[in-house]
């Protein structure tokens, strides 16, 4: 499992395997004399300082905006291989510390209290994990498993339990515990309801060869897919993804119509995006980088330069992180949906693709003006737009929406809480897609900072 979820990531492997056998000798070095089990508390201490370090792990600096996600689907997480995998992690600590405190009562409030800290933290510390109450059900179980198993190899073996001083103040401790992490979550983070979250299925032998195609003209068959899995959307839509040596690919399905590539770029870790046959050259300016890009683009995406008017910017003004170029056409001032995205970076590599090869549409004629499409937004945004609202650039967008393509006018506005964004139906005037996006609060600033743009 270590290979597959860290490969490439053999120093956090090493730095977790030497951290752990560092707290288990410490732990077996200042029990050994007050206890019959010392071996087994030093297990149990390695055991806690490995799940730390595998929970907490992360590749990149995350943001200060906390949240949680609260999963009303209780057995979600069991039949997927992620909560599987999540249930059977924390099984040895349920086992070990059964074994080693001869308390299972102590060890039944552990479980549950032991996971609900890791995904505090995970909520809270800007770590770029994920806090989800799938994961804490998955962990505590697994815990509770470890609980019951140790408990009967303990009846059979025998033992002195942990002294009753040190277990009650190991009771109280965890019940302040819980109230901190409890108030901790409640005021702090934002917890998102959900009735389930995402449900990965098995990919089919066609959803397969579908997404192989795409990697393999993407790529000219430098990657093979290695694992599979399908996200199921409304009106049976769904995400393809297959994960590959370097990275990761996503198809929309059934449609076909949206792939994406994400490999680590060179600032992440370096040699793991793609090379450019032909274009061996550092991106140092815009006129190399958009060389690279066309090099790219007239192999593997030719069609995504015809008719095209091509824009080119720096990933980071002021970070050596590399270029973002593309490729729109239009019709009059109407975007259409063909797009074609790369990401160059500083070593001059394919980090992401965007594609959506599409045909350009027969679309229908703009009969609603700018100035009264902003005021269909404003008077459907009537209750949250304020005094200091700013409005974006509009866009005309050529978008596929209720089977058949129209023209919308894409409208944004920030307030002092919000992104407001909607679609208005330029031939119509209808008001469609609304969007309401909370500004994250910078602590730093005390300014409200800009979410992420929608992608469409």
């Amino acid at each position: 499992m270590l290979t597959a979820v860290f490969k490439g990531h053999a120093q956090f492997v090493l730095f977790a395997v030497i951290i752990s056998c560092i707290a288990g000798a410490v732990i077996f070095t200042a029990t050994r004399r007050r206890n019959d089990r010392p071996l087994t508390w030093a297990l149990w201490g390695a055991c806690v300082t490995a799940t730390i370090a595998l929970t907490t792990w992360t590749t990149a600096p995350g943001d200060l905006s906390a949240s949680c996600t609260v999963n009303r689907d209780i057995l979600e997480p069991f039949r997927h291989t992620q909560g599987q995998l999540n249930f059977g992690m924390l099984v040895p600590f349920g086992l070990l510390g059964t074994l080693a405190t001869r308390r299972p009562g102590l060890m039944v409030g552990l479980s549950f209290l032991f996971p609900a800290a890791i995904e505090a933290t995970q909520a809270l510390a800007p770590i770029s994990r994920a806090c989800d109450t799938s994961d804490l059900v998955a962990n505590g179980l697994g815990a509770l498993l470890g609980t019951a198993i140790g408990t009967v190899i303990a009846r059979f073996r025998g033992g002195t339990p942990l002294a009753r001083k040190a277990t009650r103040r190991a009771f109280i401790s965890a019940g302040a515990m819980a109230c901190a992490i409890g108030v901790a979550l409640y005021t702090v983070a934002d917890l998102v309801i959900v009735d389930r979250t995402e449900s990965n299925l098995a990919a089919t032998a066609e959803q397969k060869s579908a997404i192989d195609a795409r990697l393999e003209d993407a790529f000219g068959g430098a990657y093979r897919a290695q694992n599979y899995s399908v996200t199921s959307g409304e009106n049976d839509a769904g995400t393809i993804t297959a994960i590959f040596e370097n990275g990761m690919a996503e198809l929309s399905w059934p449609d076909r119509r949206d792939f994406t590539v994400s490999m680590p770029p060179a600032d992440i870790e370096a040699g793991r995006a793609f090379a450019v046959p032909g274009a061996q050259l550092r991106p140092s300016d815009k006129k190399k980088a958009l060389l690279i890009a066309e090099t790219y683009a007239r192999r593997f995406a030719p069609w995504g330069l015809k008719d095209s008017k091509v824009n080119i910017s720096r990933v980071d003004e002021e970070e050596d992180l590399g270029w973002l170029v593309y490729w729109r056409r239009w019709d009059g001032k109407v975007l259409l949906p063909m797009r074609l995205d790369l990401r160059i970076d500083s070593a001059g590599r394919i980090s992401d693709l965007i594609e959506r090869n599409i045909a350009d549409p027969i679309i229908p004629s703009v009969q609603v003006s700018k100035g009264e499409a902003w005021d269909v937004f404003e008077k459907r945004f009537s209750d949250e737009i304020d005094e200091d609202a700013e409005r974006g650039e509009p866009i005309l967008l050529a978008q596929y929406r209720d089977g058949r393509w129209h023209v919308d006018w894409l409208l944004s506005t920030r307030t002092s809480l919000y992104a407001l964004e909607a679609a208005i139906d330029a031939t119509d005037g209808s008001f469609n897609d609304p969007v309401q996006v909370p500004l994250r609060h910078s602590n730093d600033t005390n300014q409200y900072m800009e979410p992420v743009p929608t992608s469409r």
